[in-house]
């Protein structure tokens, strides 16, 4: 199992995540798809410097790029992933994590029939394509209720990926949302070969796991290595962030070991 942990653009943790014994660092794929220049330059520099990897991005989709709704624009959509994604592969980027609420969520009044058959044809048609193309995968990361109206749990996650039916649409596992969503480890572990990214966070408030924690991460983290998931990154809040996500990755390391 690899772990990274979710830095968005901030190039200057880079040096620190390796010097902690990370596998990887998580960035955004707004980044990625933006017309700046300069922050993509300056990200891809601290990489090479520090001989670090960026395997994997999250934040898809702005919520202005809606994939439901009666406002969906392929065309824009196609340019922003398209752009993405070919500076992502430049970097080394493997895994694309489809969240993205503001711009999945379903509108009041909107048919959820129709908003599944966008949702579907979105990542069949316009994502797989241009994923392909670099190389890449794109996961689907079920969301609590808290965050959206649609895909909100693993089995939801795992029936969208199956009708897509694209060897690169796979799914993600995030603790936080799987915890709130009533997902088990037995659901994960039921789900192998379909899992290929994870993200964790301690459940319940969302910050770095730390040493002590009641949530018994060997538990998720096993479950993952059972389902053939590979990579699993921190994602969550923190104060003091090299001290937290030192705490972090020695959390995740002897929780394999257990």
């Amino acid at each position: 199992m690899k772990f990274g942990i979710c830095i968005g653009d901030d190039s200057e943790k880079i040096a620190v995540c390796k010097k902690l014994g990370f596998d990887y660092v998580e960035s955004s794929f707004g980044m990625l798809a933006s017309e700046d220049e300069e922050k993509y330059d300056c990200f891809q520099e601290a990489l090479k410097k520090n001989g670090f990897s960026c395997i994997s991005v999250n934040c898809f989709l702005p919520g202005s790029l809606k994939v439901t709704g009666p406002d969906v624009d392929t065309q824009a959509l196609s340019a922003y992933i398209e752009r993405g994604m070919r500076r992502g592969a430049a970097l080394g980027v493997k895994k694309v994590v489809f969240g993205s609420s503001g711009a999945r969520n379903i509108i009041e009044g909107f048919s959820y029939e129709t908003a599944v058959k966008q949702i579907v044809s979105f990542l069949r048609d316009i994502v797989s394509p241009i994923a392909e193309k670099y190389g890449i995968t794109v996961v689907i990361e079920p969301l609590c209720s808290r965050e959206t109206n649609i895909i909100e749990s693993l089995r939801e996650g795992a029936v969208f990926a199956s009708v897509v039916n694209c060897g690169n649409i796979r799914l993600l596992v995030d603790l936080y949302h799987a915890y709130h969503s009533c997902d088990t480890n037995e659901h994960i572990r039921s789900m192998a070969g379909m899992i290929k990214h994870a993200h964790v966070a301690e459940p319940e408030k969302r910050r770095y796991p730390k040493p002590g924690d009641a949530y018994v991460y060997s538990d998720f983290i096993n479950a993952l290595i059972f389902a053939g998931c590979e990579t699993c990154s921190v994602e969550a809040s923190c104060s003091d962030f090299e001290t937290e996500a030192a705490d972090a990755i020695k959390t995740l390391r002897d929780s394999v070991s257990v």
